[in-house]
């Protein structure tokens, strides 16, 4: 049994060895490669990873690269690539004679800088031993670095070479997500609270930082995208985004920019703009070198705003530290780039410190202005809380003197219940607040003569309690002197004129006279009276009609008349009643208030009035919006 297993373990590890050794590893190609200029029939040695312009041979080239590659026997079924990095021209890749792969077109010539070269080498193409890779490019570009100068060849198993693609993808994808992390982080920091843009415009950087990377992921090439689009959204996005940074330190300590830094930007966005047209590659490279000096100018700038931060917040330290970070890659890339033009992006990383310094600067702002906020809050509710009692004082004074002023205004205001000059009369008296801006009074001349007044003065509360204290005392003296309703009117329209500004009054004024049976009235802007003479009639409003009191001095108002009957019963009221609202929004209006005159016309002014009300707080509820004041008059 054992040596069963023993020999099972043996052939099955013979197998797997066959296999690995049909797997050819992926190998660099560094030696022996030549480059023979077209229309020319020499071949040079040439060294690969260097350009050819570093080579002797100056952009417009057109040439092919060779080199030999050694191959074992290989076993069917395991395909076999090359990688040439990226290429910035055209190209045509050769293996043993057979095109496996181009880039780009030399006629009409379009190149294609970013795509990485990837190509598969037909199983059937390759011969053990030697076998001729030949790599043919074009490169029209006298401001690029042309030829495969980004990094040396590599041959052997397909999968692994794309796996390495992969991975290269893989890590610029992390990069990728932490800026799009810090986009959304401080896009919602933002939204949540607008009073700095620093959030803002550290959002808008990192969001051109990931269009900026996105463009080089090799994936992106391979999903239909034009090359133009891929290369304007780069460019774009490189251009713009250290502009959003700078102005995010501006915003982070609230400095207004200067005619220094003003000119950068502007500079940062012309230069963005023009990358969105069709140019061909050496003006967008003359536009790169022109971002790259903008760049190195916005170092100052950066330096300057922090270093005047230095010393008065930690934020701008850290802040600092990583601006400096990113400063010494990005230049490291400018350097290199200019003269390898290896463009190793170091500076991602720098950038990346730098974002997150931002952050973390942000974070201790934020936490220093809560800190801050705390103790204003503090300081705050002990103020509050000794000017609450302070009110709370005061208001128990006010409250005081208001029931005082509430109470002598009731006394101002005669509650009317019996017989007066041959009538029989029932008065009501319900201000909204303690003191009211409605006012009833009475003036008996004698000999069967007596006026009635009630006015409404516009408002509720102390203003209005106030002018209706005036309408009093214009009353007691004017009344004896003018039994004319009109007259009367218009006479205290004219003491109230000066006084008045934004409370305009209604009034109605009636003159009962029994002797002569008749009622004389006048009417100023006020609801009409009511008369009801008998319980089979329906209540009728009373005649009539005039200008309020006291929006202007000179007014002419007219005197009603009507005759008197027994059994006659008057109705006298504010718009407090009809216009009173229940909770539906619905006003009590006037033909409930006919109804209840109607179906109680055969009882006495008193019941009918505490009917009224009754029906009224039923209605309203038990606090009615405007002050009630109503009186029925019988003729007896």
């Amino acid at each position: 049994m054992l040596k069963t297993i023993v020999i099972y373990l043996l052939f099955v590890c013979s197998v797997l060895g066959e296999s690995i050794e049909s797997i050819v590893p992926v190998r660099t190609v560094v030696d022996g490669w030549t480059f023979q200029v077209k229309e020319s029939e020499r071949s040079v040695p040439i060294q690969v990873g260097e350009s050819l312009t570093s080579q002797g041979f100056p952009a417009p080239v057109h040439g092919v690269y060779r080199v030999e590659v050694e191959y074992p026997k290989l076993q069917q079924g395991f395909t076999q690539g090359v990688h040439l990095d990226r290429i910035q021209s055209a190209d045509k890749v050769y293996w043993n004679g057979s095109l496996i792969g181009e880039t780009g077109s030399f006629e009409p010539y379009i190149p294609y800088w970013f795509r990485p070269r990837l190509y598969a080498i037909p199983t059937d193409l390759i011969r053990p031993g030697k076998n001729l890779l030949e790599v043919e490019i074009e490169c029209r570009e006298s401001l690029l670095f042309c030829g495969l100068f980004r990094g040396t060849p590599k041959v052997g198993d397909y999968d692994s070479l794309k796996e390495d693609l992969i991975y290269e993808d893989l890590f610029q994808v992390v990069i990728a997500v932490l800026f799009l992390g810090i986009f959304v982080q401080q896009a919602i920091a933002y939204l949540l609270n607008r009073y700095s843009n620093a959030s803002l415009y550290l959002a808008l950087s990192a969001i051109f930082f990931v269009g900026w990377r996105g463009t080089l992921l090799n994936k992106t090439h391979y999903i239909g995208l034009s090359f133009e689009l891929i290369i304007r959204v780069f460019y774009v996005c490189q251009t713009l985004f250290p502009a959003f940074l700078l102005l995010f330190v501006y915003a982070m300590f609230e400095r207004r920019l200067g005619i220094f830094s003003k000119c950068i930007l502007l500079g940062d966005l012309i230069l963005g703009i023009l990358q969105l047209y069709d140019l061909n590659p050496d003006s967008r490279i003359m536009l790169v070198y022109a971002w790259e000096v903008l760049l190195v100018l916005k170092i100052p700038a950066l330096i300057g705003v922090l270093a005047s931060q230095f010393r008065k917040s930690a934020e701008a330290t850290l802040i600092l530290l990583g601006a400096l970070f990113a400063a010494v890659l990005g230049v490291m890339d400018i350097v290199i780039d200019f003269i390898t033009g290896k463009n190793e992006f170091f500076s991602q990383y720098g950038l990346l410190v730098f974002l997150f310094s931002g952050i973390m600067g942000i974070s201790i702002q934020n936490a220093r202005a809560r800190k801050d906020l705390k103790k204003l809050n503090d300081s705050l509710e002990t103020l509050v809380q000794s000017r609450t009692h302070e009110l709370e004082k005061q208001y128990r004074l006010l409250n005081e003197e208001i029931l005082v002023a509430g109470g002598l205004q009731s006394r101002l205001i005669p509650g009317l219940d019996g017989q007066i000059a041959g009538l029989s009369v029932n008065s009501v008296y319900v201000p909204v607040e303690k003191i009211g801006g409605d006012y009833f009074d009475f003036h008996d001349y004698g000999d069967g003569q007596v006026q009635f007044l009630l006015c409404d003065v516009a408002g509720h509360g102390i203003s209005a309690a106030l002018i209706a204290s005036m309408l009093k005392i214009s009353f007691l003296e004017l009344a004896p002197r003018h039994p004319e309703p009109a007259d009367l009117l218009m006479s205290l329209n004219a003491r109230m004129v000066p006084v008045v500004e934004k409370n305009f009054i209604t009034a109605v004024a009636a003159l009962f006279d029994t002797k002569t049976g008749e009622i004389r009235y006048s009417l100023a802007g006020h609801p009409s009276p009511i008369v009801l003479t008998d319980s089979a009639s329906l209540p009728v409003f009373l005649e009539g009609r005039g200008p309020i009191l006291g929006w202007r001095k000179e007014i002419v108002l007219r005197t009603w008349k009507r005759d008197l009957k027994k059994g006659d019963r008057f109705f006298f009221y504010t718009d407090g009643i009809t216009e009173a609202l229940n909770a539906g929004r619905e006003m009590f209006g006037e033909d409930r208030l006919l109804d209840i005159l109607r179906d109680s016309f055969n009882r006495s002014p008193r019941n009918l009035n505490e009917s009224i009300l009754s029906s009224l707080r039923e209605f309203a509820g038990f606090r009615l919006p405007d002050d009630v004041t109503y009186f029925a008059v019988d003729i007896i």
